[in-house]
């Protein structure tokens, strides 16, 4: 069974800005749900979209599976996230040429999991 784990995260934020790399307990807010998903042994590939390069960065340092640098259009507060996994999905799997059984999005601003 293949698992695609992908991880959401706009640049742009109406509440808290930059919110998805702001520092929560010493590291940026992002980097905890990387380390959160390479814990779960399930996944199969764990990839990270984003309309921010410097997320990207971030994620491509906490060496994720696959960066998407996800287009303007499916970038502002109004598309559903369902649209940017949709386009997570077909992107991943056209790069890894592979079809994936089941998606999990894990959402950046939700750190604290259980393990």
């Amino acid at each position: 069974m293949k698992i695609l784990c992908t991880i959401c995260a706009r640049g742009g934020s109406k509440g808290v800005k930059n919110k998805n790399i702001k520092k929560f307990l010493g590291k940026p807010l992002i980097c905890h749900t990387i380390s959160q998903a390479k814990k779960v042994k399930k996944f199969s590939k764990i990839v990270c979209s984003s309309d921010s390069k410097k997320i990207l960065d971030i994620a491509k340092k906490n060496k994720v599976d696959y960066l998407i640098l996800r287009p303007k259009f499916l970038s502002n507060d109004r598309v559903s996230k369902v649209k940017a996994i949709r386009h997570c999905l077909i992107k991943s799997e056209n790069f890894f040429k592979t079809k994936f059984d089941f998606i999990v999005d894990l959402d950046v601003t939700a750190p604290l999991r259980a393990n």
